[in-house]
């Protein structure tokens, strides 16, 4: 199990879930970190959802450490653009609610690797809008699973 291949298991389950499934697609596209780093905004596809590993937290451990439980948080980003209402939240707010509400759906329960719990909605950070029309909503879910060392 390694981060990457819960990025990427997050990213067929909002593939399948939000475009080959719907008729029409909710998105246009979901992206990985890696992917919408690379892509201007301007350029950025929308409606989009992308997928971001957002850090770890420990849990309990046993042996000295030998043992620990850890907590990965990934976020689900929904953007979405609409020129009809730049600089005002209103008009992609309305947008994002369907495709975060499919989000939630597709991902809560979801186990994307072996070994790991399903995922778990999180507290998120709130929405961001940009001076080009896009506002992005942030949904956050953990992941977790106990290593043994080989110390």
């Amino acid at each position: 199990m390694t981060v990457h291949a819960i990025e990427e298991a997050i990213v067929a389950r909002l593939e399948q879930k939000l475009i080959t499934e719907q008729t029409p697609a909710l998105v246009k596209h979901v992206y990985s970190a890696a992917q919408v780093a690379q892509t201007e905004e301007r350029l950025q596809l929308s409606p989009a959802a992308t997928v971001i590993y957002n850090g770890y937290r420990t849990g309990d451990q046993v042996g000295q450490g030998a043992v620990q439980h850890v907590t990965f948080t990934f976020l689900v980003v929904v953007s979405v653009r609409n020129a009809r209402a730049a600089g005002v939240s209103l008009g992609v707010r309305e947008d994002a609610a369907p495709i975060m509400d499919a989000c939630l759906e597709a991902l809560l329960g979801f186990r994307p690797v072996t070994g790991c719990t399903p995922l778990r909605l999180q507290d998120a950070p709130g929405a961001g809008f940009s001076d080009a029309g896009f506002g992005y909503y942030p949904l956050a879910f953990d992941i977790s699973r106990t290593f043994r060392g080989t110390a």
